[in-house]
């Protein structure tokens, strides 16, 4: 079981109560591998969408049985609360269940839960191993943006000064099939934009997108051979007329070739 899932986990001693509210805004929960952990410690997890529904399954499958003495679906049911405020759930709700607060914000409390919520749930465990090991001080907005670019993607924009640099980190990003999250890609842009050298480059979108950056790469791979008097046709490919794929790559550097 890894760290995180043992963070989230630690919170549902099993025993402990037999209804629960689970607080939810960010579906934390409903992560594959937490839900089977609270499988295995005896609890079921149903969303709370309307109340009337909620209630009569809550009734039907666990409250009556469980006030029978009988053996239910589960030990004990988690109402997972995702939208909505927990104050508008029925009061006997309140009054029996024991609540559990997730979030981001709870979870990774160094990092900016703004700039969290907008790169994926499946960042999250990585994330959150990253944050115990370096975070050692609450980090604002930007200061989060190159934590997760540091330590999820493995990129430091401030350390992109020439052409053969962003282009070997472009490559490195796309060909292990990732793309960044627009906020990470828009801050990498506002970074390399203040540096001339990169000024009329989308560089947002070639961190973001990989449909672009292949086309440029391809665009650009063909006149590469055709500077240096190697000819070929496309069979199939129309010739891009996109300005944005017109830019050159410096194939021959030694940074671009060991990728």
């Amino acid at each position: 079981m890894t760290q995180w899932s043992e963070r989230i986990l630690d919170n549902f001693p099993p025993d402990l109560a037999r209804l629960w509210i689970a607080v939810d805004p960010d579906d934390v929960l409903l992560d594959a591998q937490i839900l089977s952990g609270l499988r295995e410690r005896g609890f079921e997890v149903l969303p709370f969408e309307d109340s009337v529904v909620f209630r009569a399954e809550y009734e039907e499958r666990f409250r009556t049985i469980w006030d029978a003495g009988g053996k239910a679906a589960a030990r004990s049911l988690v109402l997972h609360l995702q939208n909505g405020n927990v104050d508008d759930l029925p009061w006997d709700y309140l009054r029996q269940a024991r609540r559990v607060n997730l979030s981001v914000a709870e979870l990774l409390p160094r990092l900016s839960p703004g700039v969290v919520r907008q790169i994926g749930p499946e960042h999250l465990e990585q994330l959150f191993e990253a944050q115990s090991r370096h975070a050692t001080q609450d980090l604002a907005d930007s200061a989060t943006k190159d934590f997760i670019l540091m330590h999820i993607f493995r990129i430091s924009p401030h350390l992109i000064s020439e052409p053969a640099e962003l282009w070997r980190e472009l490559l490195r990003l796309h060909y292990r099939g990732e793309g960044l999250p627009v906020v990470l890609a828009n801050h990498v842009a506002h970074v390399l934009g203040e540096k001339s050298v990169f000024y009329g480059l989308p560089i947002g979108e070639l961190f973001s997108s990989r449909n672009l950056f292949l086309r440029v790469i391809q665009a650009a791979w063909y006149r590469y051979f055709e500077q240096r008097g190697v000819s070929g046709s496309r069979i199939g490919e129309p010739e891009a007329s996109d300005e944005r794929v017109a830019w050159e790559i410096p194939f021959e550097h030694p940074d671009l070739r060991s990728v």
